[in-house]
Parts: structure tokens; C-alpha cells; sequence
């Protein structure tokens, strides 16, 4: 990560190194103003969960969303000029939504390399041992990432509501990456909140579709 962390100061002081992704953005930089405290954030989150340990509550989940998932937004507001503070708002729910849906939607891989990554908390008030799990005892945790998903789907009902009172439509294809998330949830509620269904590991078809009709109405 420090090969990183050095990138983002060399390229945000004019001095980008010789690298495809070094040269994209000091290019980028030239025709919009973008902040490096967002390129760095991500890069601290990172760095800071190198060692896959485990959260604590949902809202440490939700820390980890808005640091990575909405500083990607923010990102690229930036780079469309929208500076707004109800836009950052829906951009920063949208963002935990996202970070806690990408964990749900990756916990059979981790749960297969010995690793689970619900909130201890959760995991105590359904009293899953994450020994047992790994060992293949999975009682209570479709109860666990029910609740998990609970808090995703708050998240992303809020900035639902911030949506329909923005008066910004250009910010459209920034949230269009929320998509794949918001129909995750969906087919994860289809099947009881059991993350192991292989219908979750299918190739989402309609998916294209989901994206037109999200940005033709202007909704998520």
C-alpha cells in the first residue's frame, strides 16, 4: 500500500510516475478537479484491513463503506463538478450500502478460506462460533446476515428518499454502480437470506436492463 499512498503524492504533485494508472490520473487531473484526501482514505481503509480481521458492530461495517465504496463516489461527483451537500449524502449512504453488500455477497469465499466476516456483535447475539461455521455448522447465520442485510437495506432506503428531492439528474451514472448491489439484496431476500444459494452466484441477465431503466427514470 505504500507504493500506492506514494503514487497518489508524486501524481497530485505534478510528478506522476511512470505507470499506466499514474499517467490516467495526472491526466484526469488536468480536466477536473479531484481531492487526494479521497484517493487517500481508500488507501488507509485498505491498508488497515490488510489483516482480514473481523468488525466489530455493523456500523464498523459501514465505516469501511464510506471510506472506500463513497469516497469512490465522491470521486466521481468531483470529477462531473458536482459539489452539493444532499448529493454527498446520498452518495455516502449508497457507499455503506455497498461496502456491507460486498461483504455478504463474499462470505462463502471467506467463510472457505477460514475467515468470517460478519460483525462480532451479530455473531454474539445469534451465537455463531466462527470455529463451528468454518467447520460447517451454519446454524443462526441466515438469521445473522438477515440483520446484516437489514442495515444495507436502511442505508439504501435513505438515499432513495434523497433522491427524489435532488435536483441534480446529472448525477445518474455516478450511482448506477449501486445497481448490482440494490439486486443482490433483492435476490438475497428471494431465498431467505441464505448466502450460500447458487442462484446468487449466477450471472445476473437482466442486469443491462436494470441499468437502463435505473437512469432512464431516475431512480435506484
Amino acid at each position: 500500500m505504500q507504493f500506492w499512498k506514494d503514487t497518489i503524492d508524486k501524481v497530485f504533485e505534478g510528478q506522476a510516475p511512470q505507470q499506466p494508472i499514474a499517467l490516467a490520473l495526472q491526466e484526469a487531473l488536468t480536466v477536473s478537479s479531484l481531492s487526494s484526501m479521497w484517493f487517500k482514505r481508500i488507501i488507509s481503509e485498505r491498508t488497515n484491513n490488510l489483516d482480514d480481521h473481523m468488525f466489530m458492530t455493523i456500523k464498523d461495517m459501514e465505516g469501511y463503506g464510506e471510506n472506500t465504496a463513497a469516497s469512490l463516489l465522491y470521486l466521481q461527483l468531483e470529477s462531473l463538478g458536482v459539489r452539493d451537500v444532499q448529493v454527498d449524502h446520498i452518495a455516502s449512504h449508497l457507499g455503506k450500502m455497498i461496502g456491507i453488500t460486498t461483504f455478504l455477497r463474499s462470505l462463502p469465499f471467506h467463510l472457505s478460506q477460514k475467515r468470517l466476516v460478519l460483525p462480532a456483535q451479530i455473531m454474539a447475539q445469534h451465537r455463531i462460533s466462527q470455529e463451528a461455521a468454518i467447520r460447517g455448522h451454519l446454524d443462526g447465520i441466515d438469521d445473522a446476515v438477515f440483520e446484516v442485510a437489514t442495515a444495507a437495506n436502511d442505508q439504501l432506503l435513505t438515499a432513495r428518499s434523497l433522491l427524489k428531492t435532488s435536483e441534480k439528474p446529472e448525477i445518474m451514472p455516478v450511482l448506477l454502480s449501486a445497481i448490482p448491489h440494490i439486486r443482490y439484496l433483492e435476490k438475497l431476500e428471494s431465498v431467505n437470506f441464505n448466502v450460500f444459494d447458487p442462484s446468487l452466484q449466477r450471472k445476473d441477465w437482466k442486469l443491462p436492463f436494470a441499468l437502463w431503466s435505473s437512469y432512464k427514470n431516475r431512480q435506484l
